[in-house]
């Protein structure tokens, strides 16, 4: 899902209140009336990514996870930022302790 929303962008019919990217200008990048060029007149400072995808993992973020976000992010050549959160790391110790106490867990679940 990360690769499609960088390549294609989100369909606005599964997602109607997310904007859509704001339009560039290659001809001259933002200016802050704040902070004005200070961080252009450093010397082998990378650009920032022209966008961010931030990926929220709830109920634990495996490494595997982790990997595809770097993967995803090298891919784009500096294009797109992707970030990723979570509750918790997922290591497989805490997995397979996650599946011995399931039935424990689905048992203090009150339905109504």
């Amino acid at each position: 899902m990360m690769e499609d929303v960088v390549k294609y962008g989100l369909d606005q019919k599964l997602w109607p209140f997310v904007s859509d990217l704001a339009p560039t200008s290659s001809s001259q990048a933002a200016v802050s009336a704040r902070f004005g060029h200070w961080h252009k007149k450093k010397v082998g400072i990378e650009a920032w990514p022209e966008s961010r995808l931030i990926v929220y993992i709830t109920g634990g973020a495996a490494m595997s996870k982790m990997r595809a976000t770097f993967e995803v992010t090298r891919d784009t050549e500096g294009k797109w930022e992707v970030l990723v959160g979570s509750s918790h790391i997922l290591t497989p110790t805490q997995f397979l302790d996650d599946l011995k106490t399931l039935d424990q867990k689905l048992e203090d679940i009150s339905l109504p």
